[in-house]
């Protein structure tokens, strides 16, 4: 993994020391008119995509689904719902598939772009209020939605900014209407296709799991925003399985996934443009989550061999 290239008239002193002050509006960043939304899918549930692809159709301009090489072919249901669909053969990651996607989408004419996952379920005014944040702050790189599992009750995930040497929850608010965070989750994040333009595509190299936190560094890092937008509601399954353990639901990813977890979070440890302190709280919580897996995890055995592989790799480097 190569570090990013920065500009160096950008000043990123307010980004690596932690300042939540929005960067400097440049006057050259265009207002965002028309939004066009990728899909990533993989073996998706197809009842599900198209509800999410009818309730995207009002608010987006076009829809691209990028298929890793589903078991059962999604052309008939692209056809039906009128969705373009480029088709891999085999899975070659999110990070490679919402590049081909995001490409589409410039090509189109669209001056942003939003990331989803096949098994999120937008609100009817989601992409209304992801733009209207974006126009808010010409130097938002990102805007993310607030999601919440639908298996937890409806509880929405907390934004978060890394304060210090901990992770910070942040709390609306009342006259908020969105947050500078630390990072977004891909599904449900809009992207000004100015600031991919100048920060880059997604690493494809890391395949899946802190893809989209790489990038947030990196715009952040080249001195862009990222927000999270209150009132961008969504819904959103994270993990395949929730585990009970010491009294609490956990969600949980198999252990092939958990590999790619710890082997892109050490790489990214060893990046050093990447702020110190970003690096030792994340590498802390990374930790926790191996213990985790190793005390509560239904395969033990198995999670432990794909956590040393991943720490091997990610030592290594081994991205490929």
């Amino acid at each position: 993994m190569t570090p990013p290239s920065v500009d160096p008239a950008v000043d990123t002193d307010r980004v690596i020391s932690g300042s939540r002050k929005t960067a400097p509006i440049e006057p050259d960043v265009k207002c965002v008119q028309s939004v066009g939304c990728v899909v990533v899918t993989y073996n998706p549930d197809q009842q599900l995509l198209r509800a999410q692809t009818l309730a995207l159709k009002p608010q987006v301009a076009a829809i691209v689904w990028v298929d890793n090489g589903s078991h059962h072919s999604l052309g008939g249901l692209a056809s039906e719902l009128g969705v373009q669909l480029v088709g891999f053969d085999h899975n070659r990651g999110v990070a490679h598939a919402q590049n081909e996607g995001l490409a589409l989408i410039w090509a189109m004419g669209c001056d942003a772009g939003l990331l989803m996952d096949h098994d999120s379920l937008p609100a009817p005014d989601m992409v209304a209020q992801l733009l209207r944040v974006m126009n808010q702050v010409p130097s938002a790189a990102a805007v993310g939605s607030h999601y919440s599992d639908p298996r937890s009750g409806g509880v929405s995930s907390p934004f978060v900014w890394v304060d210090g040497l901990s992770l910070r929850r942040l709390t609306r608010d009342s006259q908020a209407s969105y947050a500078e965070v630390d990072h977004l989750i891909a599904s449900g994040c809009l992207i000004r296709q100015q600031a991919w333009q100048s920060v880059g595509g997604m690493h494809s190299e890391l395949f899946v799991d802190f893809v989209d936190v790489e990038w947030c560094l990196r715009a952040r890092h080249a001195g862009w925003c990222v927000l999270g937008a209150w009132d961008a509601q969504m819904e959103h399954t994270i993990g395949h399985d929730l585990v009970r353990c010491f009294g609490r639901n956990f969600r949980v990813h198999g252990p092939s996934r958990l590999y790619f977890h710890v082997r892109n979070g050490i790489a990214l440890y060893r990046q050093r443009w990447i702020p110190w302190r970003w690096r030792c709280v994340s590498a802390y919580r990374l930790g926790l989550k191996m213990g985790f897996y190793l005390v509560c995890g239904p395969n033990r055995l198995a999670y432990l061999k794909t956590m040393l592989a991943g720490i091997r790799d990610g030592l290594s480097l081994r991205l490929r």
